[in-house]
């Protein structure tokens, strides 16, 4: 049904295309048949006349279809944005040498026929005077249709180019919001006050500490919900508050190292695209005195964001992403570089991230 909506769709666009080029064109064969009256006959045609406005509209009419399908050709041969120039270029000589041929033909035809009178009396397709007019009118009437339709083509490009950065956009704030969805869901909330609720008798000071990091994790979450990328530094900062919190669920089941260069921190991730990947780690990997769960996050020559993390049961075990995990981050990189993120299940699990410089982000918009 929607296939067959959007096909329906397409065609009355176009069938209105083809309506609308006949009409403005019909209209401009009667001013063009108006201006020759009067220049050959030296007075204004009336309601005697209306054959020969008649003839000039079907004229100017079928000669706008032919013109409307002469552009879609162009169109389809040419780009506009590739080839401007050329693009413009060919459109206005076809466009006048289709105009004054089309014309030119239905006057000779009229003069063979001896039908000349229904245009004025006197007509003749063979006078040099009258063909020079009409040529230099059409040449005239040409151009300015060709820089119009280019301004129109520009303008519906442009249009559309910025309806698509907008829904790009839109996707992007919409994939992070479920990625924000995840960090505030209840069962987080909860595992974290029963966290809070057992520290506050037996270690207070280690309780207000951890109150402070969940605080600060909740402000970065919140404050990056509607930011297209955040800078790495700000990303393993939030990172590390985040496995604090962890760590005193975990103890010494869990051990998180961080090994990055200094000339990658002001590199650009999108946000809560590390905590994703530990917080998967931890989902699928249970940490355990006998089996501790290792998280390393590193770099592979100024090139990658190497994301390993150990596993705490048999190497058949395989790690499966979710709606809101490993999917969600691989759609947010596309917005920002062609280079995909890699995945590799082996004795270990290992997601390889592109580096984003800024660089690489004012090039793609």
């Amino acid at each position: 049904m929607k296939t067959q909506f959007i096909q329906r769709t397409f065609m009355q666009e176009k069938f209105r295309s083809i309506i609308g080029s006949a009409v403005v064109a019909s209209i401009a064969g009667i001013l063009l048949y108006g201006y020759l009256f009067t220049s050959e006959t030296g007075s204004f045609p009336n309601l005697t006349h209306t054959s020969g406005f008649l003839i000039s509209a079907l004229t100017g009419a079928v000669t706008g279809i032919i013109i409307y399908l002469l552009n879609r050709f162009l169109n389809h041969v040419i780009s506009w944005q590739r080839n401007y120039a050329l693009r413009f270029l060919a459109g206005f000589i076809g466009y006048t040498f289709l105009s004054y041929s089309i014309f030119i033909g239905v006057g000779k035809l009229l003069t063979e026929t001896g039908k000349t009178s229904i245009l004025w009396k006197g007509f003749n397709a063979q006078d040099d005077d009258l063909t020079w007019k009409l040529a230099i009118l059409l040449l005239v009437a040409s151009f300015i249709y060709a820089v119009i339709y280019s301004l129109l083509y520009s303008y519906k490009h442009y249009a559309v180019i910025q309806i698509d950065v907008l829904q790009q956009e839109r996707k992007q704030l919409e994939l992070q919001f479920e990625a924000l969805k995840s960090q505030l869901s209840p069962h987080y909330l909860f595992n974290s006050l029963n966290t809070i609720s057992s520290l506050l008798y037996n270690d207070p000071q280690t309780a207000e500490q951890f109150i402070r990091r969940l605080a600060q994790t909740y402000q970065y979450v919140l404050a990056t919900q509607s930011k297209r990328y955040v800078t790495l530094q700000e990303e393993l900062e939030f990172v590390k508050s985040y496995f604090y919190l962890l760590r005193i669920r975990f103890q010494q089941s869990l051990q998180v190292e961080i090994n990055v260069p200094n000339n990658l921190v002001l590199s650009v991730i999108p946000p809560l695209t590390l905590q994703l990947l530990v917080e998967n780690a931890v989902k699928h990997n249970p940490a355990t005195a006998e089996q501790p769960l290792y998280i390393y996050i590193s770099a592979i020559d100024n090139t990658q964001l190497k994301v390993v993390n150990t596993k705490t049961e048999t190497s058949n075990t395989k790690i499966t992403s979710t709606r809101i995990g490993l999917e969600n981050i691989r759609q947010r990189y596309r917005y920002f570089t062609s280079k995909p993120v890699q995945i590799k299940d082996e004795a270990q699990y290992t997601v390889l991230l592109p580096i984003i410089q800024r660089q690489q982000l004012n090039q793609a918009s």
